[in-house]
């Protein structure tokens, strides 16, 4: 049994039910509610399910039953997937079980126009009638890695539970922050879709994940924030990572919006003063919201010395750049640092120093040794590394030297010293991909990124320990 936290109860419920109810699943292969109750016998959910169809037909192997009312013993969760109009009356129904959690993927409400609006209006008001609480309508609802519940209608492969959680309007984007977390071994911990949030919104699950014990990051996707000052309270009270993508705005944006999740624009240059008095990180691209979450796996940066080597001497030189722009210093490398690099160059045609060209350096021992000599230095916090292999090259001859890979020896190093050390390997696509997959701490794929993801990480812990 989970440990409950606190008056945290009855969200806690909403992801960890001991019994849900799928209203509108049937036996038909082409049911979208049997897609749901399929997730559910394949990641194992514990607890009860029941599938609830008009003619209480059984859907898996699992009993069916014709309503809600026909189902004995409580119900701790309804999946309402049934038309826009038929809500309300399931809502009716969940009244009388006693059932106070909802979710609800259906669309066909404020996004559809006048009358999705009046229906709107008619499912807030029977919430507030009922004491339910509500994720939806239009998403894709919960995901809990932790326990197997998987409530999108659409078919998933069962995921090992990570420790990033997703918050996100749309539930399009939100499975393609999965699949990028996926593209770099990375596991979500909670995903939550909140469609136009009529009920429930991104600050209750923001609240709840905030305090939840699997969840040591977060990532939201907004198109718009309504409750504005709230969100600025419960950020600022948040000791975890919280990184949001916000969309929706400009002109264009905001009438797509207004079709998609009925979502209302915010003032932008507002809202981002206000995310970044809160601590919450911003990102302007969609995909760096979850590979700057990936930073946080490494140990903390606990200033702003910084270290940066690389093979060729170019990318030294625009490491430099990308982290002085970032407010980071270079500190000199000691002589015996120095020294070890010098008694492995092949030429002696580079002078050492920092930012650090190992352009003569053809040994992966010898980056191996250097690299842990420098992250071994005391007033250096952190190190930016690029790294270049080409997946089909032969390395024989005078670069046999350069033959094997130092991934997990950076991880070992990483782990040694206590310090974040970033690392962006240039290379083909599908060899990135098969680094990344093997690893469990973050690659990236270009110098930026991995400049940007130490900043990001440094001025996090500078605010904690503000």
């Amino acid at each position: 049994m989970r440990e409950r936290i606190g008056d945290m109860d009855f969200m806690d419920k909403m992801f960890y039910p001991d019994s849900v109810a799928v209203v509108g699943a049937s036996p038909s292969p082409r049911n979208m509610g049997r897609l749901i109750v399929q997730n559910l016998v394949t990641w194992e959910f514990p607890g009860s399910v029941y599938p609830v169809n008009p003619r209480g037909e059984d859907v898996l192997g699992l009993k069916g039953y014709a309503s809600l009312d026909d189902i004995p013993g409580p119900i701790d969760l309804v999946v309402c997937f049934v038309p826009a109009r038929a809500v309300p009356d399931v809502m009716d129904q969940c009244a009388r079980k006693g059932v106070t959690r909802m979710a609800i993927p259906s669309g066909g409400f404020s996004e559809y126009g006048e009358s999705g609006e009046e229906l709107t209006e008619v499912v807030r008001r029977k919430a507030l009638e009922h004491g339910i609480r509500f994720v939806g309508p239009n998403g894709l609802t919960i995901i809990n890695t932790e326990n197997g519940l998987c409530l999108p209608f659409l078919p998933m492969a069962r995921r090992e539970p990570g420790n990033i959680s997703i918050i996100t309007q749309s539930g399009g984007v939100g499975m393609s922050l999965i699949m990028f977390l996926n593209n770099q071994s990375a596991r979500f911990n909670k995903f939550v879709s909140v469609g136009n949030k009529v009920n429930m919104d991104e600050l209750d699950f923001l609240k709840y994940l905030g305090e939840d014990p699997g969840t040591h990051v977060i990532c939201m996707f907004l198109e718009s924030v309504v409750r504005g000052r709230e969100f600025y309270e419960v950020a600022s009270s948040i000791k975890k990572p919280v990184l949001v993508y916000k969309a929706n705005t400009t002109e264009v944006g905001a009438l797509t919006a207004s079709s998609h999740t009925a979502a209302l624009a915010n003032d932008d240059a507002v809202l981002d003063d206000a995310l970044r008095q809160a601590g919450v990180i911003r990102v302007d691209e969609i995909k760096r919201l979850t590979e700057m979450a990936r930073i946080f796996d490494l140990p903390p940066m606990r200033g702003n010395r910084m270290a940066v080597v690389s093979p060729a001497g170019g990318y030294a030189v625009l490491l430099s750049d990308l982290a002085y722009k970032r407010g980071f210093t270079f500190p000199r490398l000691s002589e015996e640092v120095l020294k070890g690099f010098q008694e492995n160059v092949r030429a002696d045609v580079i002078r050492f120093g920092n930012p650090l060209d190992l352009g003569d350096v053809l040994s992966s021992d010898a980056i191996v040794y250097g690299l842990d000599r420098v992250m071994g230095q005391e007033d250096i916090d952190g190190v930016a590394v690029v790294l270049m292999r080409r997946a089909d090259a032969k390395y024989d001859g005078a670069y046999s030297a350069l033959s094997r890979e130092i991934y997990g020896d950076i991880k070992k190093i990483i782990d040694r010293h206590n310090k974040p050390l970033a690392m962006c390997l240039l290379t083909q696509c599908h060899y990135l991909r098969h680094v990344q997959s093997r690893m469990d701490y973050p690659i990236f794929e270009n110098p930026e990124d991995t400049v940007e993801a130490l900043a990001v990480l440094r001025d996090f812990h500078a605010r904690l320990g503000a």
